[in-house]
């Protein structure tokens, strides 16, 4: 091996070339443009186009960054496919695909989210950040970070050519740790943590269209007219069963990414953690989509045991971060990979700009530090009851729309308008935020108790959930650009009662489910305190679900939305239970 040399001194060396490190690279620039900037990465360019990497799907927060942020808009608009949500298809996968619930979109709507071919990405921004004059290193392994000992002095990196096994080292005042599950810096330090290891998931790609519209007889001409023009082709789709999701992806690039993701306790890691295991599993599990997959030969297959964890800190005072999979990894469901992205990226920019104006203190770190672990703490829990409700159509549409409503009241803001910067004005905005945390904890409880008592009565064929007038009225108040502090602050008190009122909604529509001899108590109370609701009526009382602490509202603007898609309403159901309650009695006589 060649002796070290010595190299230049930058502002900042981020290690790692992936979609977190050069989105980061890309906002410095754009940010303080004559910082110097050097990014280390083991590939080389081209990258491969197809079957590269997963993450391919992006939210409404992480398209923002994206788009708005580092001005992506453009480019995305032009060289990637536009995504028409998350799409979910529950029940029993081995029953005709048309019957399977499903929840998803009709059309596409403002804020656009994107599918992203991630090769072609990371092509084009390693090309955007060298032309805008980031230097770049590739074909290069990071041998060794030695942190600087005191604040004013400059950290080291040793990096090898991986071709001559060359060394060199570079020094900076910043460094970033970019280098995915390797986790260099956090394993250094001794920071990196579990969140759970009952996760488990595999993935490959395909030549090819692979369409869901395409699992279904075009004899079905009702289920095909749902969503026009088979536009169910650009949703991120996902088959849910028991304790399991599958992802099917488009990319523009002519592939479909596909990824199985369960829970340990329902299937067994090792029933498919090859792609020879992979296809019996979805024989078994899935045989529509199995069948499509018949003679494909996957371009890559690859798989992540236990793939969920976290840290106990991702930014230092002492001028070191970790972004993207370095940092933490919540779990894919939602897609919110980008986002984390997007709000750690973000928040490394304003501790550099405030570095260089002599500014930065430890607590703007640790306040950073705590907004991001806590944020991705919540973010996991919520997705990880999720596993729980997958089987179950009734319940996991209402789990779904409460998150998804929770993460554009809650966390778009954030992004939107640009608040999770400066922790006095996103204290201001989120003042009251206790209450809704209390609440949306009972409710996850809540879902999980349902999932496991859940009679089946109430089915539905399709909830498009833009469809419904409150999920609207939340998108469109919580999706805008730059809302100023009193707007936001209006927006969040006005956002906790839509939660106060859709709890009560679907505490209703449990009853109505489970135990429909409790219908009438529960209905004629008319106004329910939606912090005490419980499937254990001997709670009831003492909890206080019949006091209400707000003033009473007209349930029905959740109530009947939801209903209108379900096979059969509330009262129906009811006067069913009160028909059989009396058939009963008479032949008691």
């Amino acid at each position: 091996m060649n002796d070290k040399k010595n190299d230049k001194t930058y502002d900042v060396v981020i290690c790692g070339a992936g979609l977190a490190g050069l989105t980061l690279a890309r906002q410095l620039k754009q940010t303080i443009p004559d910082l110097s900037i050097l990014t280390i990465d083991k590939l080389n360019r081209p990258l491969p186009e197809i079957a590269f990497k997963v993450g391919e799907s992006t939210v409404e927060v992480g398209a923002c960054y994206l788009a708005n942020i580092i001005h992506l808009k453009d480019y995305l608009e032009k060289n990637h496919y536009p995504k028409l949500g998350i799409r979910y298809f529950f029940g029993d996968g081995c029953d005709a695909f048309q019957k399977r619930p499903e929840l998803g979109l009709s059309r596409f709507h403002a804020p656009e989210s994107y599918q992203v071919d991630r090769g072609k990405l990371e092509n084009d921004l390693r090309k955007f950040n060298s032309e805008d004059g980031v230097e770049l290193l590739e074909n290069c392994s990071v041998k060794e970070i030695n942190l600087a000992e005191n604040n004013g002095d400059l950290h080291q990196i040793t990096y090898s050519k991986i071709d001559t096994k060359e060394t060199g080292i570079v020094k900076a005042k910043w460094v970033i740790d970019s280098m995915g599950r390797r986790r260099f810096l956090q394993k250094k330090l001794g920071l990196a943590q579990p969140n759970n290891d009952r996760y488990n998931a595999s993935w490959f790609w395909v030549d090819g269209r692979l369409d869901v519209t395409d699992f279904v007889s075009q004899n079905e001409q009702e289920w095909h007219d749902r969503v026009p023009e088979k536009n169910r082709y650009f949703s991120t789709n996902h088959l849910c069963g028991d304790g399991y999701w599958i992802w099917i992806i488009p990319l523009s690039t002519g592939a479909t990414s596909i990824g199985i993701v369960a829970h340990e306790d329902y299937h067994s890691f090792e029933s498919y953690h090859s792609y020879e295991k992979a296809s019996q599993w979805l024989t078994k599990h899935e045989p529509i989509l199995a069948s499509c997959l018949t003679g494909k030969t996957p371009k890559k297959f690859m798989k992540m045991p236990k793939y969920s964890y976290t840290s106990d800190k991702i930014f230092s005072f002492d001028r070191w971060a970790c972004i993207g999979d370095a940092a933490t990894f919540p779990d894919p469901f939602y897609s919110p990979a980008t986002d984390f992205i997007g709000f750690a990226n973000s928040s490394i920019v304003n501790m550099i700009e405030l570095d260089r104006q002599g500014q930065l203190t430890e607590k703007t770190v640790n306040a950073a530090n705590r907004f991001f672990l806590i944020y991705q703490k919540s973010i996991t829990k919520s997705i990880q009851t999720m596993y729980h409700c997958l089987g179950n159509g009734l319940v996991g549409t209402m789990k779904v729309i409460w998150d998804t409503l929770a993460a554009w009241s809650f966390s778009a803001p954030l992004m939107f308008s640009d608040i999770y910067l400066d922790s006095q004005k996103r204290n201001k905005v989120y003042s009251k935020s206790g209450q809704f945390f209390l609440l949306t904890n009972r409710v996850q409880h809540f879902f999980r108790d349902w999932s496991e008592k859940s009679s089946g009565k109430i089915s539905f064929g399709f909830v498009d959930y833009l469809a419904l007038p409150f999920v609207k009225e939340l998108r469109e108040r919580n999706l805008q650009l730059n809302r100023s502090e009193e707007e936001l602050i209006q927006d969040h008190l006005a956002n906790i009662e839509i939660f106060e009122e859709l709890a009560q909604a679907i505490f209703i529509i449990a009853i109505a489910d489970i135990m429909p001899e409790q219908l009438n108590k529960v209905l004629s109370a008319g106004w329910l305190n939606a912090w005490a609701i419980s499937l254990d009526p001997n709670e009831w009382e003492k909890g206080g679900l019949f006091k209400p602490k707000s003033s009473p509202r007209d349930l029905q603007r959740i109530l009947d939305p939801l209903q209108s898609n379900f096979s059969i309403t509330i009262l129906e159901l009811e006067r069913q239970f009160l028909d059989t309650k009396q058939e009963k009695e008479t032949l008691c006589l």
